[in-house]
């Protein structure tokens, strides 16, 4: 079981290294995709724009869905790195069907009534730091 799934698109990449570095340095483990290691069928996928002409029917994207939602299960918490695509905020909202606290980071472009569902949104990555050096067991659960 990992402390914190980490949602985001390939095009925040940096921003999303960012923050699982932050994860890193309090101790926290991370499953995100920019670390994961793809199913051999699903290599297509691991990288920016990956999935833009893969379709949805193909092996290795049933690969790596199953995957992700099996992280996504056994994750303590979720962490979505702003802005993100569609699919991330579908796995927000999966996370938050699970019961799992949720938090975002990154700039908020517009309000969405459905954010609701993050206890924290983080504006940078020094204030997610600071709340996690400040959790117990630095955001490990």
């Amino acid at each position: 079981m990992t402390d914190y799934f980490v949602a985001g698109s390939w095009r925040n990449r940096d921003a999303i290294a960012d923050v699982v570095a932050v994860l890193d340095d309090v101790g926290a483990s991370a499953y995100c995709f920019i670390r994961a290691k793809y199913p051999q069928g699903a290599a297509v996928l691991a990288a920016p724009g990956g999935a833009d002409e893969v379709r949805l029917d193909d092996p290795g994207v049933q690969d790596l869905f199953e995957q992700d939602l099996e992280a996504l299960r056994s994750a303590r918490q979720f962490l979505l790195v702003l802005p993100a695509g569609a699919a991330a905020h579908v796995e927000a909202g999966i996370a938050y069907g699970l019961g799992k606290p949720c938090y975002a980071i990154g700039p908020v472009e517009r309000s969405e009534t459905l954010y609701r569902i993050f206890q924290n949104v983080f504006a940078e990555t020094d204030e997610l730091h600071r709340f996690l050096a400040d959790a117990p067991n630095g955001g490990s659960r």
